[in-house]
């Protein structure tokens, strides 16, 4: 079952660290979560960041920058 956005914030809301699918999120959706995520001094992390455009990923840094790990990592099966 898919977590929706509305509980990933509620879950970054707490101060919590969250680790998000690029891919299944929208830039909007990455934007609102990495806010939630650096109110409360948490920190996000965005995997397959590679399936975003580099200027979604520039939209996503502004919210806060110190907050948000952007992950590049393709594994090679």
């Amino acid at each position: 079952m898919a977590v929706t956005t509305a509980n990933i914030m509620l879950l970054a809301s707490q101060g919590t660290n969250l680790v998000v699918d690029a891919e299944t999120k929208s830039t909007a959706e990455l934007i609102n979560i990495a806010g939630a995520v650096g109110i409360a001094e948490g920190h996000l992390t965005i995997k397959n960041c590679n399936k975003k455009q580099f200027v979604d990923l520039l939209s996503i840094k502004t919210v806060y920058p110190k907050n948000i790990t952007f992950d590049f990592t393709e594994i090679k099966v």
